[in-house]
């Protein structure tokens, strides 16, 4: 997978075909339903994402998230989350407990400000609340984002009974984009600037573009257009299902979706629903359970399904952001648990950071891979080499990773500068030995040539005390990684290679 989100920067996913370096099941976390529902736990995840590599993009991460996330008033039918105290303090209770996703709806008050509903609940805080305790945490823990979903919750026109009202009733969209322009003109640089310019929707930002600041995933229920690409595009939210086991086969079809994704867009999935047929069945009851006898209920909620799901091996991968209601502290943290990945500490000579200038940089001796001056033979094609990197990239030192239209197994070329392919040296149809150097070639059209072809796989480096995503490039052909030769790492024009992948 490509994403395409800047244009220059070559952003590469888990290509197929390959059984190496599948990620491990997460640690199984909590085991009764205690675990998953009702009891967040303590504030002993503020931190967590500083352990993220700052290369990694948003949509590749697994973020716990809380849906209604004020919905604190109004008794259960609209009650939604564990109660921490209004004024917002219950987002500042969430965020320590690692929530890094909310939904917040918004009304008209005054035709000059929001307060915070769920439907025609006052839920006792503001939307200055939300972005003061929001701006704070933040400041206090610079490494973390928030993903913000904005509903306006008040329909426009007729209002049903238990709806509420903007005040005044007369608002239309245009009033309700004005006065939230106001908020984020009073908080500057609190949001992602991109996902706040109307009529437009941001390309899916890297975690370090957003580390300190609050993205606006969607802004709902208005005319103009907000947010992040495909933030809505790969949502589950079917809140009024047939019962309890109906809702949790939608959220376990949504999240294996994300698990097999490779597209790099958006997935949300909310664990949420509340009155189905009329029953008045509440939000605390699809996600705790119901029919009680002896402190368990005789049928378990979706969170109690969800971790032990999560538990026994399902979802073991990419879940994007999974909005609940009255999470438990298990169920945090098996979300959490979903974004540790492989980490190498110092860099290796088989793992290359691609940057934005197109650049392919080894991580153990910071080299450049370049198409060398070298020529074979017929000077059709040369030595693929090592250099110091320049501070403006020439065309030898870029490459960029394009997949055939006819291979199908998600696997790329490799394509230099000028159009040729990082290539295994032929060798009459046998595979050579690990450390030989490679070529650069034409790229062959004629048919599937698999010294041509690369799996690309992502892992976690960490080399100056920062930790960024980084790549292994695994030929199909021959299994073995692109590789600088230690022997001549030291020395200009030094040999790039293939040999056996780091573990």
């Amino acid at each position: 997978m490509v994403t395409g989100v800047a244009a220059g920067a070559v952003v590469i996913g888990a290509a197929g075909g390959t059984a190496l370096l599948t990620p491990t099941p997460a640690r199984a976390h909590g085991s009764n339903f205690g675990d998953a529902y009702g009891n967040i736990g303590s504030a002993t995840n503020a931190d967590w994402m500083k352990d993220i590599a700052g290369g990694t993009w948003l949509a590749a991460l697994s973020l716990p998230g809380t849906h209604d996330s004020l919905s604190i008033q109004g008794g259960p039918p609209a009650e939604t989350q564990q109660n921490f105290g209004k004024s917002a303090n219950t987002l500042t209770a969430q965020l320590e407990r690692g929530i890094r996703a909310v939904d917040i709806r918004v009304r008209v008050s005054g035709g000059t400000h929001f307060t915070i509903h769920h439907g025609s609940s006052y839920q006792d805080a503001n939307f200055d609340d939300v972005l003061t305790k929001a701006r704070d945490f933040l400041g206090r823990h610079k490494s973390e984002t928030l993903v913000m979903r904005v509903r306006a919750e008040c329909p426009r026109g007729n209002v049903g009974t238990f709806e509420c009202a903007n005040d005044p009733k007369s608002t239309d969209s245009a009033k309700i984009e004005e006065i939230f322009k106001s908020y984020a003109d009073r908080y500057p640089n609190l949001f992602y600037a991109p996902s706040i310019t109307r009529g437009t929707v941001a390309y899916v930002p890297r975690l370090s573009q957003v580390r300190g600041k609050i993205v606006l995933g969607s802004f709902d229920n208005v005319d103009g257009q907000y947010g992040i690409n495909t933030f809505n595009s790969h949502k589950e939210d079917h809140w009024e299902p047939d019962g309890i086991p109906q809702k949790f086969g939608f959220v376990k079809e949504n999240i294996d979706k994300a698990v097999r994704d490779g597209s790099g867009e958006m997935f949300v999935t909310y664990t949420s629903a509340s009155d189905y047929n009329g029953d008045l069945m509440s939000p605390a009851q699809f996600a705790g359970g119901y029919g009680w006898a002896n402190g368990q209920p005789a049928v378990q909620g979706v969170n109690f399904r969800l971790m032990q799901y999560l538990n026994s091996g399902g979802g073991n991968g990419h879940l994007g952001i999974v909005m609940m209601d009255f999470p438990g502290w298990a169920l945090i943290q098996n979300i959490i648990d979903r974004n540790k990945g492989y980490t190498v500490a110092g860099g290796h000579q088989a793992i290359w950071l691609v940057n934005a200038d197109k650049t392919y940089v080894d991580t153990k001796y910071g080299k450049c891979m370049v198409r060398g001056p070298e020529f074979d033979s017929t000077k059709t094609g040369g030595l693929v080499t090592q250099r110091t990197c320049q501070s403006t990239a020439p065309t030898s030192h870029r490459w960029s990773a394009e997949a055939p239209s006819y291979d199908g197994q998600g696997h790329y070329w490799i394509k230099s500068g000028n159009g040729m392919c990082l290539t295994i040296p032929w060798n009459n149809g046998t595979p050579p030995s690990a450390g030989t150097q490679l070529f650069w070639w034409g790229c062959e059209t004629r048919w599937f040539s698999g010294n041509q072809m690369w799996n690309i796989m992502p892992t976690q480096v960490e080399v100056g005390n920062e930790r960024r995503t980084a790549f292994r490039f695994i030929n199909q052909w021959t299994g073995l990684c692109l590789t600088v030769n230690p022997d001549t790492a030291a020395t200009a024009g030094g040999k790039v290679t293939h040999d056996t992948c780091p573990k």
